[in-house]
């Protein structure tokens, strides 16, 4: 309970019950034995009021017990009561102390007790079974305290809110059985059958199931310890109550009524003296009458409520049996994939030119040497390999001339022109054939890169699947216990993934505080947790969602300015999230300036976007984007600057292509990034200049377009003026250089000018 916890109604109910049950437990044993003592230490550890608990329990003495007996009570209440409130005021754990003041609360209700049996003999000399019977006292109320803390925590906190675990259950049954023992004592047990009836009914009324014979087989047990009374007879009253009670509360209650009268009948109920006879009509008609009498909204209340425990073993099974079968299926469609990928490889392989030559040889002899007289002559002197030689200039060259036909074929030959006529037609058509050619080997060749890498994705995500949700259930307990003792109730912890992508899920009650969930989480798990999402699951009742948090954030900064005189620019910026722990930032610069820039600079952004949320290797991305531009028919390319940044350890992958200087500036240090590559687009082999870096906390990530360093002049200028500007704030760094480079211009722009920087600082939790 909170320190200044409001005393509301439920808190009183709460306070008087205890005091009642202080005040039965004091008859459950012989001649007084201390039974409440553990009760009222168990209520001091479960975060009760010490001082209100201490005058419950003095009153509770007092109202059966002699005054002979008021210093030991007095004196135990100060004792624990003192010692509870002192820990409480200095925010320490009473443990240790407690459990010492404890032990002396026993020493004086040995020795001081006025129950001749407890009591320590003040005359020697002392008799070793007095002393034996005082150790045996002794240890059986350190065990009831230990039973009835654990009891009366799952009885504050978790009854009729979550499940309970098996000791749990088990102990609060022992606590609710020994003050049913306490009643039967103090009253009759005719009495305590009037209450356990009342208990029963509303029980089954709440589970309406076979739930409520375990609660008939509880409240069967202090009649038969304290009464004799069978326990069956209760399992009769149970099993009859269970059967009718889904037809209405008014069928179960009459057949109570009923195996009341029939069992009655048989153990010699209508023998008794009249007033034991009233006295036990009276302990079944009034529970009934109460029963009935219960609001309806209480009762579907009470049904919403009580909610048992019941281990997730079942449900992670079908989830893991579930994953199993899509990552199977997942990794049958991704070896689809790799098929067409092998497929279109196969088929874009260009084997057409082994021929060409001989298949031009071939055309001019048979168009134009047959039909001239010197054909025979000529092939018999070998001037076959002579028209060869002249095929494989006009191969090389695209075109032939009187100048590359050899000496020996221009000699002997009497239809020169008519041959160059004939190599160069079929050359030209050769040329028509192998563009054509070449273009379906593109078209193939990309479309392989695609399945390539939709195999990889759905290969990836098949492995994900296939892995089976880890099961932390000790952690899980852990994490339970947790968060009751900081006074947060949760009906489910779920603890699923690997250490890497972990996340926790739990299902709460209450305007519970998400920074001491976040907190208890992390402490407990031994990593950074934040809370993602928050869900509401009813009026009271709500389901928190936490991920590891990474160790580093990011803030950004861009600065850009059009061209003068254009309406679109050519640099296109982008900074996406790749999942919880990584981001992606890039800058595209098309081809000069204006509309046409703009559409090629935003396409490789957006393809860029989508490759990489998609989780596409980052050489297979950079191939198909090359890949698609090149195969435009206009002069089209762009130069990029691509950077994927871990925030769990700064690690960054830098890609740079055909784009201009960037930097990394950590504190006084200014580290330059360069590109030698051609711009995407220009060749149809890509090579990049991928290189990867490790960012501490304050580094700053720089990419400028080439109309920021063209302003420059140089990049030792360039160089020089990053230095004087502070980057502790990337936006104010990207307004600045970007206002240096402008007016180095004299005020216009005379090219597309962009800015993008990144910062990394240490997360706020960390």
């Amino acid at each position: 309970m909170n320190e200044r916890q409001k005393f509301s109604f439920s808190t009183v109910l709460l306070y008087i019950f205890l005091f009642a049950a202080m005040f039965f437990l004091y008859y459950v044993g012989n001649n007084g034995e201390p039974f409440s003592l553990a009760l009222f230490y168990a209520m001091l550890i479960a975060g009760l009021h010490p001082v209100v608990s201490s005058l419950l329990y003095l009153f509770s003495g007092l109202s059966g017990l002699s005054l002979a007996f008021l210093p030991v009570y007095a004196g135990q209440a100060a004792l624990l009561g003192i010692v509870f409130f002192a820990c409480r005021k200095l925010g320490k754990k009473p443990t240790v102390p407690s459990l010492g003041t404890l032990a002396l609360c026993l020493v004086l209700f040995a020795a001081f007790s006025p129950f001749t049996p407890y009591s320590i003999p003040l005359d020697l000399p002392f008799t070793l079974g007095a002393i034996s019977q005082k150790i045996i006292l002794a240890g059986l109320i350190f065990l009831l305290s230990a039973i009835f803390s654990v009891a009366l925590k799952a009885l504050l906190y978790k009854l009729l809110k979550c499940r309970l675990k098996a000791e749990e259950l088990v102990f609060s049954v022992l606590f609710f059985v020994l003050i049913g023992m306490g009643v039967c004592r103090a009253i009759n047990v005719i009495a305590y059958m009037g209450i356990a009836f009342f208990v029963l009914l509303v029980f089954s009324c709440a589970t309406k199931d076979a739930t409520a014979l375990v609660c008939a087989f509880a409240l069967s047990l202090p009649p038969a310890i304290v009464g004799g009374i069978s326990p069956e007879r209760f399992f009769l009253y149970g099993i009859a109550v269970v059967l009718f009670i889904k037809s209405g509360r008014l069928p179960a209650v009459l057949a109570l009524f009923a195996v009341f009268f029939v069992y009655g009948y048989f153990d010699g109920i209508y023998s008794l003296q009249t007033s034991l006879l009233v006295q036990s009509l009276l302990s079944v008609l009034i529970p009934g009458l109460l029963f009935l009498l219960i609001p309806p909204p209480l009762v579907r209340k009470m049904e919403n409520k009580l909610i048992f425990y019941r281990e997730k073993h079942l449900s992670r099974i079908a989830i893991n049996r579930k994953r199993a079968s899509i990552g199977e299926q997942l990794f049958e469609i991704s070896g689809v994939f790799r098929e067409i990928q092998t497929t279109f490889s196969a088929l874009g392989t260009n084997e057409a030119e082994e021929g060409a030559k001989e298949y031009i040889r071939g055309c001019v002899i048979e168009s134009v040497c047959k039909s001239c007289v010197n054909y025979r002559t000529c092939m018999g002197h070998g001037l076959e390999n002579e028209l060869n030689k002249l095929i494989d200039v006009g191969c090389a060259k695209g075109k032939t001339s009187l100048i590359d036909i050899p000496s020996r074929l221009a000699e002997t030959c009497v239809n020169q022109s008519g041959v160059l006529y004939a190599v160069n037609r079929q050359i030209g058509d050769y040329r028509k054939y192998m563009v054509e050619t070449e273009n379906a080997a593109s078209g193939r060749q990309l479309l392989a890169n695609q399945a390539q890498g939709v195999s990889e994705i759905l290969k990836n995500i098949a492995l994900e699947q296939s892995e089976p949700l880890t099961i932390y259930s000790e952690r899980e307990r852990q994490l339970d216990v947790a968060f009751l003792k900081a006074g947060i109730v949760c009906s489910e912890v779920l603890i699923a993934g690997d250490e890497e992508n972990l996340t926790l899920s739990l299902i709460t009650f209450g305007k519970s505080d998400v920074k001491k969930i976040a907190a208890i989480a992390s402490h407990i798990l031994g990593t950074r947790l934040i809370i993602s999402e928050r869900l509401t699951l009813s009026k009271d009742k709500f389901c928190c969602i936490l991920h590891k948090r990474p160790y580093y954030d990011a803030a950004f900064g861009v600065a850009s300015l059009t061209k003068t005189g254009e309406t679109a620019s050519g640099d296109t910026h982008s900074v996406i999230k790749i999942d919880e722990r990584r981001f992606m930032i890039a800058l595209s610069d098309g081809m000069g300036s204006g509309e046409y820039a703009r559409r090629i600079s935003e396409s490789t952004i957006s393809l860029l976007e989508s490759f990489y949320r998609a989780k596409m290797p980052s050489s297979l991305v950079l191939s198909t984007i090359n890949k698609l531009l090149t195969f435009s028919r206009e002069e089209t390319f762009a130069c990029v600057d691509i950077a994927v940044i871990d925030l769990d350890n700064g690690a960054a992958d830098v890609v740079k292509i055909g784009s201009p200087l960037g930097f990394i500036l950590s504190g006084n240090t200014l580290k330059i990034l360069e590109s030698a590559s051609l711009p995407l687009g220009i060749l149809e082999s890509l090579h990049p200049d991928a290189s990867s870096y490790s960012l501490q906390e304050n580094d700053v990530l720089l990419f400028l377009s080439d109309g920021i360093t063209s302003a420059f002049g140089s990049s030792a200028d360039l160089y020089e003026t990053l230095k004087k500007i502070p980057a502790s704030n990337p936006q104010q760094l990207a307004d600045a250089l970007l206002q240096q480079a402008l007016s180095l211009y004299g005020g216009t722009a005379k090219d597309d000018m962009t800015v993008l920087a990144v910062r990394l600082f240490k997360s706020l939790e960390n």
